[in-house]
């Protein structure tokens, strides 16, 4: 087990090539990176992020395969991002000005200003401005929607569809007519237990009072928490607690080992998994 710092920003073009010259590929506009706690050049790398290195900041930890074996559930979240969801602005009124995306996609539970939307059921379909490039993933999101999940339809077929995991097609944002080479799979549920989420785990937590909700900020580090008690048979689920920041509310995505092995044997690329554990 591993702790890594991921940096996520948009990167300018004088930082790309300082990193370049440190061994760190990224690309002008928004990258991701991954680099070890105790790297021997984290100072200049940090000198280089300068003042946005703690907001580009989050820790991950990289675990060995026999930890993600071990874990009857893992959370998973995307290792690959195949554009944005449209449209990306538009003129409409709070909360679809700021999540203009999100518009005639869910039923809308809460919004509020200060903590954005709380997101209900599924109605509708995202929209993209075209076909995906997967290169070697199959499984993926999207920037600002990361809760959701897409694929090639292909492997919806040959994995997903067989445990009764649903799919929902995803439009071309101009034409509204269906992509041929993505789909969105949709959550069996919201789990029927609680997280056990312990003092080690967060960084911090927002109290939304008139959601009635928490939001955790994990810090990362270690296994991710655990269930107190069975969260029911399913394969592919949300948590009910909701993660995020701001105006940023989300559950996590959990899978079953049965899938985490089928997505293995495969050889599917696209998806970082946490082992849980308390």
């Amino acid at each position: 087990m591993k702790v890594r710092y991921r940096v996520f920003k948009d990167f300018n073009q004088e930082e790309v090539e300082k990193l370049r010259t440190l061994g760190i590929d990224v690309v002008p506009g928004f990258d991701a990176f991954l680099l070890d706690v105790d790297h021997a050049r984290l100072g200049v790398v940090k000198k280089i992020i300068a003042e946005e290195w703690d907001h580009a900041i989050s820790l991950e930890t990289e675990f060995s395969e026999e930890d993600r074996r071990n874990s009857s559930f893992l959370h998973v979240y995307p290792a690959k991002l195949i554009g944005y969801p449209q449209p990306e602005s538009a003129g409409y009124e709070f909360p679809f000005d700021l999540y203009p995306y999100l518009k005639d996609v869910f039923e809308i539970e809460n919004k509020d200003p200060e903590f954005g939307l709380l997101k209900g059921k599924q109605i509708g379909s995202y929209q993209l401005k075209k076909e995906p490039h997967w290169g070697s993933s199959s499984v993926g999101s999207a920037f600002w929607i990361q809760d959701s999940i897409f694929v090639r339809p292909e492997i919806y077929k040959t994995i997903f569809q067989p445990l009764g995991i649903k799919s929902m097609p995803v439009l071309e944002y101009k034409t509204k007519r269906e992509l041929k080479k993505v789909l969105q799979i949709l959550p069996q549920g919201i789990s029927n237990a609680d997280l056990d989420i312990n003092n080690h785990h967060v960084n911090e937590i927002e109290k939304v009072e008139q959601w009635g909700i928490n939001k955790y900020i994990l810090k990362g580090e270690g296994f991710y928490p655990d269930f107190k008690s069975a969260p029911g048979d399913l394969d592919f689920f949300m948590t009910k607690e909701h993660f995020g920041g701001g105006g940023f509310t989300v559950r996590a995505i959990i899978i079953s080992q049965k899938l985490y092995r089928l997505l293995e044997q495969n050889k599917i690329k696209g998806l970082n998994y946490e082992p849980m554990a308390c």
